[in-house]
């Protein structure tokens, strides 16, 4: 950053921010600097680009006036649209690309009425879950923002639920016993809610307009529908340019361009709902060290140039400490761009370095294990299983996205990657080890001979896994694949308070700015990334639904509270019962 500008006071600066900030406004939205992995080079020597705010945008070919500006047409920009709506407010949302923008499988809440009626009551336990949640992350996690999530994800979540079946989309509960592993080392809390049921239809429709997973789709087609119900301004491919500040320095509008032109919104509030910063080259260097060794696929999606966390910085709001805690999956396979989340390699089945020697306790939660192969030679592993892997996978009960369900376990996707020979097979263990570039061979082996001894006498005596969770590998053919990591987003960017409200480096809220989703807040704190099953997207909904809430009414109560009452109907059988009341429940979710 030049002296002139570290001279500037707050103030000055955000009086330069106030179009500047528009222009990265876009989110994720092509307006301003943000450029994408391929196009960026090393940081300038005056600093970072969210360091200085460029000059404003005074030139528009029109202006218009609203009550609230969503910037962001994902999971948090539709819910903080139509959460506005609801309560009367004439709302624009702004979208850079020409579709509804979600991902995500599992949506997790803490005392939802669809969990209560599944027979799953966390309410007793919300200070457990925080502490939890702070613990994985070496509290250096947000308090605030986590008890928000404790206290509104219910809500907001029962909330989500109506609107999806309302308009045509299936949903089911998640049992007890996809989510709870009663005899592992650490607990696990059942906070998944519940997923979209992933139809043909939907799988057929989402995988050609390219959603991932496919039935994400369900979102964009209820959410859509929903906000066109409400009199919602949604606006499909139009950037955010810049925010615009009042001469106080609160934010009080934005810029935006389509093909029409160039458009001031003066606005009462501005939510950031832009996703976050996996495509941008600068931010990744600054804020996740050693990504370029560590990360071989990452899917967060192209439009995620972290344009929102620069519009906030830029109107003085604070900007997470580094390190940022990358949301690292024990998927990622070198040479494929992205590898599906198949539980079937991501079992805690025998790991091994190129040494050819076991290192870590193979069932720590993802991002753990991926911390630890990355302190390895290549920063990577081995990861090794036999023929009996259709019993003895499932027998290990690992849950969330490890589980053996549909449409993650897909046995004909299985059998492609083993003919392409992304998964090695052999009827040897010589044979397999021989076709494995880069391990000691010998070691190796000696290893594996070690782990089947451990499997046979039931106990881990080396790295204490459960034996439960261990399966001998004696069964030919035998499998392998070299593991690396996969990073789907990153949870961290500008800083809010429990009231999801942009906060400067003082701790005080920017007045009319506010951000959520995956860019705003500390919920994670540290460099690991182990939630409750279903938080990140639930996090990311219920500030979407709760910026908005406080914006307009200055508390967190909604104008319209969803209640189980409101969408019983749509879960009773035709015995009259609820379809989670029969034990089948679990096994009818994975067939769908």
């Amino acid at each position: 950053m030049t002296t002139e500008n570290m001279k500037l006071s707050r103030r000055g600066f955000l009086g330069l921010g106030a179009a500047a900030t528009a222009a990265a406004a876009a989110a994720g939205l092509a307006g301003c600097a943000p450029k994408t992995m391929a196009e960026t080079g090393p940081a300038e020597p005056e600093g970072y680009t969210w360091e200085t705010a460029p000059e404003p945008i005074t030139e528009v070919d029109a202006t218009e006036e609203t009550d609230v500006v969503v910037i962001g047409g994902g999971i948090a920009g539709f819910s903080a649209a139509c959460s506005a709506a609801e309560k009367g407010a004439k709302v624009v949302l702004l979208e850079k690309t020409g579709a509804g923008q979600f991902r995500g499988i599992d949506y997790g809440a803490i005392g939802g009425k669809l969990q209560l009626e599944a027979g799953i009551d966390l309410r007793d336990r919300k200070q457990d879950v925080l502490q939890e949640v702070l613990r994985w992350g070496d509290h250096r996690g947000d308090y605030r923002v986590v008890k928000a999530w404790v206290d509104h994800s219910a809500e907001a979540l029962d909330w989500a639920a109506d609107m999806l079946t309302n308009h045509g989309i299936t949903i089911a509960p998640i049992p007890m016993e996809m989510q709870v592993i009663p005899d592992a080392w650490y607990e696990h809390y059942a906070t998944d809610a519940f997923q979209i049921v992933p139809t043909d239809e939907l799988i057929a429709e989402g995988g050609e307009a390219g959603y991932e997973p496919p039935f994400a789709i369900g979102w964009a087609k209820a959410f859509t529908a929903y906000a066109g119900e409400l009199g919602v301004d949604v606006r499909f491919n139009t950037e955010a340019l810049q925010l615009v500040q009042d001469e106080a320095g609160a934010v009080a509008g934005v810029v935006c361009e389509d093909k029409a032109g160039v458009t001031r919104i003066d606005a009462k509030a501005v939510v950031m709902a832009t996703g976050g910063y996996g495509n941008d080259e600068e931010m990744m260097d600054a804020f996740i060290p050693g990504h370029a060794e560590d990360v071989h696929n990452i899917s967060t999606p192209p439009r995620n140039t972290g344009d929102g966390i620069r519009m906030g910085a830029w109107v003085g709001g604070a900007i997470d400490e580094a390190p940022h805690c990358p949301m690292y999956f024990d998927e990622g396979v070198e040479g494929l761009e992205h590898m599906p989340s198949i539980p079937l390699t991501r079992q805690p089945w025998l790991y091994l370095n190129d040494l050819g020697e076991r290192f870590c306790n193979e069932d720590m939660p993802y991002a753990f294990v991926c911390r630890a192969h990355n302190a390895q030679p290549r920063h990577m592993k081995w990861v090794f299983w036999d023929s009996k892997w259709e019993i003895d996978g499932p027998a290990m009960g690992m849950v969330v996205c490890k589980d053996f369900r549909s449409p993650l376990h897909n046995p004909e996707e299985i059998q492609q990657f083993i003919e392409e020979g992304t998964i090695l097979s052999a009827d040897t263990i010589d044979g397999l080890l021989a076709k494995m570039e880069g391990i000691d061979a010998e070691t190796a082996k000696a290893s594996i001979e070690r782990y089947n001894e451990l499997c046979a006498k039931g106990c881990d005596d080396d790295f204490g896994v459960a034996g439960s969770d261990m399966a001998a590998i004696d069964t030919p053919p035998f499998f392998c694949i070299k593991g690396d990591v996969g990073m789907s987003g990153i949870n961290a960017g500008v800083m809010v308070d429990n009231r999801y409200r942009v906060i400067d480096t003082e701790g005080a809220p920017i007045p009319g700015l506010y951000a959520a989703g995956i860019q705003a807040g500390n919920p994670c704190g540290g460099i690991n990334w182990s939630m409750p099953g279903g938080f990140s997207n639930s996090h990311i909904f219920t500030a979407g639904r709760y910026t908005v809430i406080h914006a307009l009414t200055g508390d967190m109560t909604p104008a319209h509270p969803a209640s189980f009452e409101d969408l019983a109907d749509s879960f009773v059988g035709e015995d009259g019962g609820y379809a989670w009341d029969s034990p089948l429940c679990a096994t009818a979710i994975t067939v769908w």
